[in-house]
Formats: C-alpha cells, sequence, structure tokens
C-alpha cells in the first residue's frame, strides 16, 4: 500500500471485496438453546437469507416497491427497505455482561423479536435488499471497527448499497430511530481517517461470498 501524499484524501478501499475468503465457517456466533456451552458452527452466508426466505418474502411484498425495473426503480427500492428497518426494528446494542461470545440473530429472529444489534440489523436490511431484486453485485454486509465520536473505537456491522450512479453508499442500521436521509453518505467519505464516525471495513460477505476487503 503507497502512503498517503500530503493533500491527498485518505483510504480507499475495495467495497464489493478484494478476496474471497474460503473459510466461511464461524463456531461463535451461535449457541445451541438450553446449553449454551455448546457452539453451532454456521456458514456467514446462511445469515443473508433473501429469495429463499418466505418470512423475508413477505415484507418485501408489503412494502409495495416499484414493480418495473427502470431507470431510479433501484434507488427507490433501496430508500424503501431501509426505511423499514429503521422505522420498524429498535437498534439495541447487545449490553449482555454474561455472554462471551456476541450472538448474531437470523433475519427472522430479528423481524420476530422487532430488535437487534448491529450485526442483527445488518444482515437483516442486507436480506431484505436482495429479496427486493436489487443485484446481488450491489449490495453486501460488513463487518469491521466503528471509530466514534470521542475517538474510541468499537466492533461494527454495517450494509453497503451501490447506487444506481455506481457509488458504494453506507445504509447504517444502527441509528436509534433516525429518518433515512437520502441519498446516504458515501462509503468512501465514511472511511477517510478523520472522519467522525469512522468506519474501517474488514470483511463483508452476501448469500454467495465471504471477501475481505482491502484498500484499491
Amino acid at each position: 500500500m503507497n502512503p498517503r501524499r500530503r493533500g491527498e484524501r485518505g483510504m480507499r478501499y475495495d467495497w464489493e471485496g478484494s478476496v474471497i475468503l474460503r473459510e466461511t465457517v464461524s463456531s461463535s456466533k451461535r449457541r445451541v438453546i438450553g446449553n449454551e456451552d455448546v457452539l453451532i458452527p454456521t456458514d456467514l452466508r446462511e445469515w443473508v437469507s433473501s429469495l429463499n426466505s418466505q418470512v423475508i418474502k413477505d415484507v418485501v411484498r408489503s412494502l409495495r416497491l416499484p414493480p418495473s425495473k427502470g431507470g431510479g426503480t433501484f434507488d427507490k427500492r433501496a430508500r424503501l427497505v431501509w426505511e423499514y428497518v429503521l422505522k420498524n426494528i429498535e437498534y439495541c446494542p447487545d449490553e449482555d455482561s454474561q455472554r462471551k461470545l456476541d450472538f448474531w440473530q437470523f433475519p427472522s429472529e430479528t423481524l420476530a423479536l422487532k430488535k437487534g444489534d448491529c450485526e442483527d440489523c445488518s444482515l437483516l436490511l442486507t436480506s431484505l435488499l436482495l429479496a427486493s431484486g436489487i443485484s446481488p453485485f450491489c449490495v453486501r454486509a460488513v463487518v469491521g471497527e466503528l471509530t466514534q465520536d470521542d475517538g474510541s473505537p468499537v466492533g461494527h456491522s454495517w450494509p453497503i448499497y451501490k447506487d444506481e450512479h455506481g457509488s458504494w453508499r453506507v445504509l447504517e442500521t444502527a441509528s436509534k430511530g433516525r429518518p433515512a436521509k437520502w441519498p446516504p453518505p458515501l462509503a468512501d467519505d465514511l472511511a477517510e481517517p478523520e472522519s467522525r464516525p469512522y468506519y474501517r471495513p474488514v470483511y463483508c460477505l452476501n448469500q454467495y461470498h465471504v471477501w475481505k476487503v482491502g484498500p484499491r
């Protein structure tokens, strides 16, 4: 990676993924109900339920998305789906001090509970975007790190969407009822080291692959 020159903008990432990761199974995101000492190895891609989930299909059908696929309709789909998640799913940080490992809910669980942390909401929105007819080339759930306003870093997950102008944008779900202001921020702008909040991606996924996200 070349060092940044004076006056040059900060890090630029290959948001759609730079290297396909072959190891896609996590053993730390699910536990057996009633026996929390037993972990369930799960393929990360299983969390992105889209066309094969009737639960997800039913939500998408209720949103009255554009019936055609002409210019402007994909951005409108993304906006309507994003608004649905912000209005109907409560963002709740995982504050269970007894839980040593983060627990990821499947999208149907997040819909049933109507709440979830950043991974839960991100994976739900990613699934709904894909089920709405948006190409999997244009949707990712990203896992990485967020530097907050006070400068402290935390683990974070967020969906990204490539708009109809070809720009990757962050559809933040951890906003506690904040309205979906369109267009959403550019992913590259939020990945500026001086930005607050500052987003640093590590890997991304959809229903087909898990990718390492590196600089471009």
